[in-house]
């Protein structure tokens, strides 16, 4: 490979030489063991949304803002794999419509 190939791919370098990437770094922070949490803002079933609770959320570990489904209010809460494939811990912060 020309030096100025190696010049306009820092990343795929970086990878052959074993150093971490800055989202491994990131994910080694916390610690404990566990996934970084994931506070979520959650949706009550509304219209044609009769049965899932909808909630959105942003992955601390690449910024992503995903979007997730749930059967009960309960069950969004928890350890799981997000769309982009991080671990993440979810936690119900806000909840919108839901009957008192």
């Amino acid at each position: 490979m020309s030096p100025r190939k190696a010049e306009r791919r820092p990343g795929k370098d970086a990878a052959r030489t074993g150093q971490p990437s800055p989202t491994a770094t990131i994910a080694q922070r916390s610690g404990n063991g566990r996934p970084p949490l994931a506070p979520a803002s959650v949706y009550a079933p509304l219209g044609r949304r009769r049965w899932w609770w909808w909630y959105a959320y942003r992955c601390r570990i690449c910024g992503a803002h995903l979007f997730g489904r749930s059967k009960t209010l309960d069950a969004v809460t928890g350890v799981r794999r997000a769309g982009c494939g991080h671990h993440v811990n979810i936690m119900a912060a806000r909840v919108y419509g839901a009957s008192s």
